[in-house]
Formats: C-alpha cells, sequence, structure tokens
C-alpha cells in the first residue's frame, strides 16, 4: 500500500504531485484569528453573522419538512378509507379514524381485505407491512372480512388481540375495554398474555379488561348454558360450572375443551368427565394425561370435535 497520501512516507506518483501543484495555489495562507477583518465594522459582521444564523435555520427548517414529507410519503398503506360513503382517501399508518354517531366508515384493501367501521368507533392503524397489518379498536364495532394469508390480520383491543386465521368476524369493543367477538367464516384467535381462545364460525367470544379471552361457545348454544358459562369466567362459581355442563351438547365440547385448560382440581376432573360422555376419544388417548393438560392427548381431543386438524392451526400459531 502507498502511503504518500496518508504521511507522505510512500512512492512519489506524478499525478498526484501534479494534482498537489495545482491545488497548492489555493491551500489557506492565514490564521483563524485573521478570519475577521478589523476594516469591517462591528455592525457589518454582526449582519453577516445574523445572515449566516438564518440561512443555517433555513437549512434546517427545510431538512426538517423534507424528512416529514419522506417519512408521511413512507407511511402510505395499501388501505384506502371513505367516510359516511365520501369519496377513498389513502390511509397512513399510525392514522386514527373516529366515526361520529351517525357515520359509518368502510377501509379497503386489495392486499388485505375489508373493514366496516360502525358509527361511534375509534380505530388506529398501528402499522402496514408486508406480512402483517395491526389496527387497535379503542371502542366501537368494526366487521372485518379478510382474504390475506392468516395471521397477516391483526386487531389489538384494550384486553384482546384478535388474530385472523382467514376469515370474517364482528368486533365490539366496549368503552371500559370489554369486548365481544362473533365468527362468521373460518377462525379468529383471540389472545391476552398466555390466555387463549380459539373460535370458529357460528361461535363467539368475550373478553374482559382483567382477565381477557373468556370461554368461546357456539351461537345455538342453550341460553342458560351461555349465562352460566359469563358467570363462570366472571367467577369461578362451582355451581355456574354444573349448569354450563349439565346444559353441554356434543356441539358443545368446543367450549368444554377450553374449560379444561382454564380448570384445576375436581372442577377439571367433573369437566373431562363430561366432555367424555360427550365426545368419542381415541382408544390412546388416556384420561390421565388429558388431566395433566399433556399437549399431545389435548390435541387428540381436539382433533376429536372434528373442527379442524390441530397441525393446521398450530402451525399458524407458529407464525403469530
Amino acid at each position: 500500500m502507498n502511503d504518500y497520501l496518508w504521511d507522505r512516507s510512500g512512492e512519489h506518483d506524478e499525478e498526484i504531485m501534479h494534482l498537489e501543484g495545482a491545488l497548492g495555489q489555493l491551500k489557506w495562507q492565514g490564521s483563524w484569528k485573521s478570519t475577521t477583518p478589523s476594516n469591517i465594522p462591528r455592525s457589518t459582521q454582526r449582519k453577516v453573522l445574523w445572515a449566516a444564523t438564518a440561512a443555517i435555520l433555513l437549512i434546517g427548517i427545510a431538512t426538517t419538512v423534507f424528512l416529514h414529507e419522506v417519512r408521511a410519503k413512507n407511511s402510505v398503506t395499501s388501505w384506502r378509507l371513505s367516510l359516511a360513503g365520501g369519496k377513498a382517501k389513502v390511509v397512513h399508518a399510525g392514522q386514527v379514524i373516529e366515526t361520529a354517531r351517525a357515520t359509518h366508515g368502510v377501509m379497503e384493501s386489495e392486499s388485505i381485505g375489508e373493514v366496516h367501521i360502525d358509527p361511534d368507533s375509534r380505530l388506529r392503524v398501528l402499522s402496514a407491512r408486508d406480512d402483517e397489518h395491526r389496527l387497535a379498536l379503542d371502542h366501537g364495532t368494526i366487521r372485518a372480512l379478510i382474504w390475506a394469508p392468516p395471521t397477516s390480520f391483526v386487531v389489538d383491543t384494550p384486553s384482546a388481540q384478535a388474530v385472523d386465521l382467514g376469515c370474517q368476524y364482528t368486533l365490539r369493543v366496549a368503552k371500559n375495554g370489554a369486548g365481544f367477538l362473533t365468527v362468521e367464516t373460518g377462525w379468529v384467535a383471540f389472545q391476552w398474555h398466555d390466555v387463549e381462545s380459539f373460535i370458529p364460525a357460528g361461535a363467539a367470544c368475550t373478553t374482559r379488561r382483567v382477565s381477557g379471552p373468556g370461554t368461546p361457545y357456539f351461537l345455538d348454544a342453550p341460553a342458560t348454558m351461555t349465562a352460566a358459562l359469563n358467570q363462570f369466567d366472571a367467577t369461578g362459581s362451582d355451581d355456574a360450572l354444573a349448569t354450563v355442563l349439565s346444559g353441554a351438547r356434543p356441539r358443545d365440547g368446543l367450549t368444554l375443551w377450553h374449560l379444561l385448560a382454564r380448570t384445576h382440581g375436581e372442577q377439571r376432573v367433573e369437566v373431562l368427565d363430561r366432555f367424555l360422555a360427550l365426545v368419542k376419544l381415541p382408544p390412546d388417548v388416556g384420561r390421565r394425561s388429558i388431566l395433566a393438560g399433556d399437549r399431545k392427548s389435548m390435541d387428540a381431543a381436539w382433533d376429536a370435535l372434528q373442527l379442524g386438524d390441530t397441525s393446521w392451526w398450530r402451525e399458524w400459531k407458529r407464525r403469530w
């Protein structure tokens, strides 16, 4: 390596020396102390200083505006929003959408789906990446029809996170943070910390700000059962659980399967007894392993419900 350019110790290059000679005439000959000629009046010096300061400020403002415009451009999403039937406008990441009492909105994206926003709702657009579009419903109601790949569309609420698994659903959130989700087609996963609910088409699930998602149930379940289930989710009452178990049909194995993960001791034994009375398990699935919460046995119990193989939603859960 030639060190001439660094400390002038290497071989001399004729072209470099020629440039040095040409540019040498322009090198600084004075000292920093003489940068302000003494014959320039102080008033003129002050004017020059103020002009330089103003120029620096203008450059700073222009840079800030430019960066803001770049960020705004980069925050543009594939969503378009129409309020009260008006012209659709582009939606930006970070945008807050609020509808008045008599105003509805529609968000549409060719690659993701449609989100209908009911009056008196507050919806925030948190992010819009290729692999995830995330909204937050603070309060109000949305009706989503999603055709994007599963787990690509997520809606946060104050008490749970709704992860779309390819579906159509309605999500309501009260101003106290409680929520209610019903699924028309496909599946939705409801999560809050380590509490999970998997809601298929025709089913519903409540969620509370303190405890997260409740136990899912089919909408055609007996009213006495669903009322008792709501009471059990809130209080853990033995009497409420007994009413749920006595009113459960084979189809309500969905509810009992979730209760197996939410009960302990004698309550779990009672839930399993009723589950086994309604759902036929494979002969190699042991009662003891289910009571212990063994994952493989719980998966086999789920598969026995014939609502879809566990391998399908566990695959999407890994991506989530």
